[in-house]
């Protein structure tokens, strides 16, 4: 895989070839896409020592993030968490094979099975955050100030709920 260049090449490349397609707007999805590029790499990385893909971890997280005892039906989760009911069920049959996660019987619905994180899958994403957030710290704050991380923070989180997303 080639590197990418540094956003400032890229859009001074783009100034130069083609102007019309740099903007504010421009500017801003290529450096929130960057941006995002990177913490995402960076959670990659975290959770290698997890054993735990991308995808996992985020099903993991939206398990957690429920109330006790921690479950979703299947579709809830890809809903969610944006995938396709083939893709979960990919990532739910290896983290049941994994012991995180536990399907059990629906009380309504006898043809669908609800999705339990275990203890152990409580554990794992437990330490698996933590590693990733504070990946994601080194990565923030060598190059931002608190005041200006707050400050991206607020105005990224205005955005996204005046969206509704």
């Amino acid at each position: 895989m080639s590197k990418a260049y540094p956003m400032g090449k890229a859009l001074e490349l783009m100034r130069q070839n083609w102007p019309e397609a740099v903007s504010v707007e421009t500017e801003l999805f290529l450096s929130m896409n960057r941006f995002a590029e990177i913490l995402d790499q960076n959670c990659t990385k975290e959770l290698e020592v997890y054993g735990l893909t991308n995808g996992a971890f985020e099903v993991l997280v939206a398990l957690r993030g429920r109330p006790e005892p921690w479950e979703m039906s299947p579709s809830d989760l890809y809903r969610a968490l944006l995938m396709t009911s083939g893709g979960m069920t990919k990532i739910l049959k290896q983290l049941e094979a994994d012991g995180l996660v536990t399907r059990i019987d629906h009380d309504t619905d006898k043809r669908s099975k609800i999705v339990r994180l275990t203890e152990a899958g409580k554990a794992t994403v437990e330490k698996a955050m933590d590693s990733v957030m504070a990946g994601d710290r080194r990565v923030i704050y060598q190059n931002l100030t608190k005041e200006e991380v707050q400050s991206l923070r607020d105005t990224l989180l205005n955005v996204v709920v005046k969206l509704g997303v």
